[in-house]
């Protein structure tokens, strides 16, 4: 389970994950170390090819459904 919702009128980002959520964000983290480049991570619905993001958090609210993360360089 990986998923991640904005909270508190858009001044927090809660994640909700699992061991098997962790080792996902940590690969998608590791494969963008160094590369100056960004990934996306997707839920199913969003037409995320490898889908790793749920679709809802653990108590059924909505969630995003795609995050990009931008890797600023060195």
């Amino acid at each position: 389970m990986l998923s991640f919702q904005v909270i508190r009128e858009g001044r927090i980002i809660q994640i909700y994950c699992d061991d098997q959520g962790i080792d996902a964000l940590i690969a998608v983290l590791a494969e963008l170390r160094g590369s100056g480049s960004h990934a996306h991570i997707w839920a199913q619905s969003a037409g995320g090819k490898n889908a790793i993001l749920n679709e809802e958090d653990p108590f059924g609210r909505e969630v995003i459904k795609e995050v990009i993360i931008t890797h600023g360089g060195d």
